[in-house]
């Protein structure tokens, strides 16, 4: 089956054309266009050459692959209207992936950071280990980045510890009322109460007071704050290149924008099963700019 790839949510608008077979996936072909302010000028026209380099018409294709974002609102719009656009003329289903996927799967084995440019001195990122998505996608000026995944990494795997704490800590202070009640009185449990209390606490504190340097408490941590190079081992996209310095590892500038295949191969078992076609919702991290006007204007003067 051929399947047409598209993404427009980098400065780069990709057009490619993948065979999917039962067991595998051949790049048939690919154009790219680098230019964060003419994906609708140059999309359609990469659409059509990448066809004929092919020697395919667009009724030759089976199914369509969307990058869904993280990306400027304008320019990803492009890719997914066209998708959707095409889908529906043809009758094929389309798919949708996360456009940071794509890299993350093209980066290979290793922990690594895809970032790419939000504008406004900010990177969509996220980190993947083996091309599986570990923490992400967001977005962040470059040197939160660090501190952001380390948040986003620690809280599932803190909460889990902090509730058997709590349970223990629950259940150590309600036997030692019990058994304080029953041989000294009422008010010398209230004091082993107290104290109880004051243990369990403690016992919490420990137990979710640092995950990878993370202070979930309140307390100040005694590790010093991770940086990106303590987390990753290298980076890809046109966000880490821009912001290389910031982040202190190497940055394979070969791998700058998905990959068609890449993008592909993420809804590979999707196409082959032929599963239902999935509306193209764009990943937007950002609020819009524009707002709802809050009152009436005067037009008398």
């Amino acid at each position: 089956m051929l399947v047409l790839a598209l993404d427009t949510a980098t400065p780069a608008s990709t057009a490619a054309l993948v065979e999917v077979t039962s067991d595998a996936l051949h790049g048939v072909a690919e154009r790219r266009t680098v230019d964060p302010r003419a994906h609708g000028e140059k999309l359609a026209p990469e659409i059509e050459a990448t066809l004929a380099e092919a020697g395919v018409r667009p009724g030759d294709l089976g199914a369509i692959v969307a990058g869904l974002g993280p990306g400027p609102f304008t320019g990803l719009r492009v890719g997914l209207v066209t998708a959707a656009g095409m889908g529906q003329a043809l009758g094929i289903p389309t798919y949708g992936v996360c456009s940071l996927d794509g890299l993350g799967r093209a980066a290979g084995p290793g922990r690594v950071l895809v970032a790419t440019d939000a504008r406004r001195r900010e990177v969509y990122f996220a980190t993947y280990l083996d091309g599986v998505r570990v923490v992400g996608p967001d977005v962040a000026r470059p040197g939160d980045v660090a501190a952001a995944i380390v948040r986003a990494g620690t809280p599932a795997r803190s909460r889990a510890r902090n509730s058997a704490a709590t349970d223990a800590a629950a259940l150590a202070e309600s036997e030692t009322l019990e058994a304080a009640t029953s041989l000294v009185g009422v008010d010398a449990a209230r004091v082993a109460a107290a104290l109880a209390r004051a243990e369990a606490a403690d016992l919490i504190g420990q137990a979710t007071a640092r995950d990878d340097g993370v202070d979930l408490t309140g307390r100040e941590s005694a590790r010093p704050a991770a940086g990106v190079h303590d987390l990753v081992d290298r980076a890809v996209g046109e966000g880490a290149l821009k912001y290389g310095d910031q982040f202190g590892v190497p940055v394979e500038e070969h791998l700058l924008y998905p990959p068609g295949a890449a993008l592909v191969a993420l809804a590979a078992d999707r196409i082959r099963t032929k599963a239902p076609s999935e509306a193209l919702t764009p990943l937007y991290l950002r609020r819009p700019d524009a707002v709802e006007p809050a009152g009436r204007k005067p037009v008398l003067t």
